[in-house]
């Protein structure tokens, strides 16, 4: 089998793009996973500073400690977030340059990146 994909169809074309873009998820996991606790964990509290919380007429929910980790996930979630933009669009266009199988397939296997948080999040 030679290295040209360029006459290929079908799985053997799609190959290298859905296996870049799944090992990308690895990296992915982190700020995907710092967005969902974000919103599952800090977004659906009653407070948004401790001196809301002391307040004599409050009476909602408060946990201190996630209000503490709130602003600091909030910086991880979007610096690695960055980086993790910054990877796919590089792998995606240099990998699209460089082999035989055209960017249109780069780009539509893009949402494999998703993957492994997708499969994380269904076992728990």
């Amino acid at each position: 089998m030679s290295g040209d994909t360029a006459g290929h169809r079908g799985p053997v074309r799609w190959t290298a793009p859905v296996l870049v873009n799944r090992a990308l998820g690895l990296p992915a996991l982190a700020p995907l996973g710092c967005a969902w606790w974000l919103v599952s964990e800090w977004l659906p509290m009653d407070c948004h500073s401790t001196e809301e919380a002391a307040s004599p007429g409050f009476a909602g929910d408060c946990d201190y400690t996630t209000l503490d980790h709130g602003p600091a996930m909030l910086w991880l979630t979007a610096v690695s977030a960055l980086f993790v933009l910054v990877l796919v669009v590089l792998a995606n266009r240099g990998f699209a340059r460089k082999a035989d199988i055209g960017r249109s397939v780069w780009t539509r296997a893009v949402p494999f990146v998703l993957l492994p948080f997708a499969v994380l999040w269904t076992l728990m």
